[in-house]
């Protein structure tokens, strides 16, 4: 990319598309790299991502909010414009590093070219082929390490509708989740715990399965996890 191409704005369509996840993998990969050193874009990008968050979180009951409860969404928008803005950054800082592309650009597909051998999958969509085709994905990468000998820890953390897949009262998938942590020591799960709580306020009763543990957050454990050095794949 030329130093003149660099300096062109991002349109909010393109800013657009990119939180929405509708990049192909090389127009994702391109603006990843500049959300990654340009500081502003990566504002734009992160307030973005939060507006949309606090717009689904107003209609997420049918039933308006007390002004105290809207002033806690005002409160957690911010907080996660905040955490996001981390996440970003090391998320792209990460990817220019391995070499490997845009890990995290096509979805739980991605999982077949990744050779990296610390793995988060984050799953926020409750369809049930996305489900399904992220557990064929990690099924498969845990199959082909344990077979060519090399140690592989993978997680996969679960927010929003994607919380589904780990609810013992609403998983399409019960069986095979168990059968899979069963089979695979190193493949642990993790559900969202702000998720959980605004199910709850909702007076929706949340019935992990067994062997779930709880992150504060689906972005606490993403960074986290970033920090550490884990490649990001979003289902």
């Amino acid at each position: 990319m030329s130093t003149a191409q660099r300096s062109d704005p991002v349109s909010r369509e393109m800013q657009n598309a990119f939180v929405d996840g509708q990049l192909d993998a090389a127009e994702w990969a391109a603006l990843l790299e500049r959300i990654g050193s340009d500081a502003d874009l990566r504002i734009e990008i992160c307030e973005l991502r939060a507006t949309q968050d606090m717009v689904r979180n107003a209609y997420a009951d049918v039933m308006p909010r007390a002004r105290p409860a809207a002033a806690g969404w005002r409160s957690w928008g911010l907080a996660a414009t905040l955490l996001a803005c981390v996440a970003a950054g090391w998320f792209a800082h990460g990817l220019l590093e391995t070499g490997r592309g845009p890990v995290g650009a096509s979805g739980a597909a991605a999982l077949r070219s990744v050779d990296a051998n610390r793995i988060l999958v984050h799953v926020s969509s409750g369809q049930r082929e996305s489900l399904r085709t992220a557990l064929d994905e990690v099924e498969d990468l845990l199959r082909s390490a344990r077979t060519a000998g090399r140690g592989v820890e993978v997680e996969i953390v679960a927010n929003s509708t994607g919380l589904d897949l780990l609810r013992s009262d609403a998983s399409p998938y019960l069986a095979r989740v168990s059968a899979l942590r069963r089979e695979f020591p190193n493949l642990t799960f993790f559900a969202c715990n702000q998720t959980i709580e605004r199910l709850r306020e909702r007076g929706v009763t949340v019935d992990l399965l067994p062997g779930v543990h709880v992150a504060p957050s689906a972005l606490d454990q993403v960074v986290k996890r970033l920090h550490g050095g884990w490649v990001y794949i979003r289902a």
